[in-house]
């Protein structure tokens, strides 16, 4: 009998803890590109209570799974509009499928084994090309870690939003130094932790990582999209093979730009170098459309290729 009414207790209990997950999604205003939804996401995933969030920068969404016993909406909604964005409930909430893990024990995490490579979710998306990391907004943060005596080595992922920092003395780390290489410049960063530093740390092998050195090849792509982009929404009327010279360098023009090693957080104009570029291929009437396509942003227009 007591062992019946204890069994009866123990669902009782899991059914309380189950019921306590539930799922909300927002609609966000003023996202403008990856790296707001990055940003969001991580204000968010900073609330006690928030489990997991997801975003859909396509639909301007963000999808938070929480504990309802320590956080509410209220209190998400607050966290957006921090940001400077505009939030409203789309969905109420509910029931999810389950945590995905149990809650951290803090007994497990001091027993937490010390690591030589930690990972952290990060807002340094491109803003003009989807799952493209920023070159120019990556590289400074690097430079900045990497002169510190504490890290070893601090790479970005292809897509901007998982940084890597191997530490020169795992016994020594201290998450505190990205944090603040992060505020300096008005940036966020968010320690991974068991499953997401798992996948993270299963990616890391994967080649597709960026140094200080090396990040620059992540503003060559971006330049290359936006000429491209460019010219295909100018319609320009030119011959095949000068079309591609052309292409060619305009794409080095701009990534002259993105790469100028000015400790800007970001190139403010990657067209700078757009006139001097375009005058040795096009005649005035090809320049004012090229100029036109050029004042409608660097970011993909409905219809186009992102």
């Amino acid at each position: 009998m007591k062992k019946l009414i204890f069994l009866s207790v123990m669902l009782i209990l899991a059914s309380c803890l189950r019921a306590a997950t539930e799922t909300v999604t927002f609609e966000v205003k003023g996202w403008t590109c990856g790296s707001c939804a990055a940003a969001t996401r991580i204000a968010l995933k900073k609330l006690e209570g928030v489990e997991d969030v997801k975003t859909d920068m396509a639909n301007r969404k963000a999808t938070v799974t929480y504990d309802d016993t320590k956080v509410a909406p209220n209190k998400m909604i607050s966290a957006i509009e921090s940001l400077g964005y505009k939030a409203t409930v789309t969905t109420a909430a509910s029931p999810a499928a389950g945590r995905a893990n149990a809650d951290t024990n803090p007994a497990q995490d001091a027993a937490r084994p010390f690591e030589r490579v930690s990972f952290f979710e990060v807002p340094l998306e491109c803003g003009a090309v989807d799952g493209l990391g920023c070159g120019s907004a990556s590289k400074p943060v690097l430079k900045a870690l990497e002169r510190n005596s504490e890290v070893r080595e601090a790479k970005v992922n292809y897509a901007g939003t998982t940084l890597a920092v191997v530490w020169s003395d795992p016994e020594k780390a201290h998450e505190g130094v990205v944090e603040s290489a992060f505020k300096t410049r008005d940036l966020d960063a968010s320690i991974l932790r068991d499953q997401a530093r798992d996948k993270a740390l299963r990616e890391y092998g994967s080649g597709r990582w960026y140094g200080a050195a090396d990040v620059d090849r992540l503003s060559e792509r971006e330049a290359h999209v936006i000429a491209t982009r460019l010219i295909n929404r100018a319609r320009l009327d030119l011959a095949p093979d000068k079309m591609a010279a052309f292409n060619k360098d305009l794409s080095t023009g701009i990534a002259a730009i993105l790469t100028r090693d000015k400790d800007e957080e970001c190139a403010r104009n990657p067209f700078e170098e757009l006139s001097k570029v375009a005058s040795r291929y096009l005649d005035d009437r090809q320049m004012t459309k090229l100029k036109a396509a050029a004042d409608r942003g660097a970011r993909a227009l409905p219809g186009e290729e992102r």
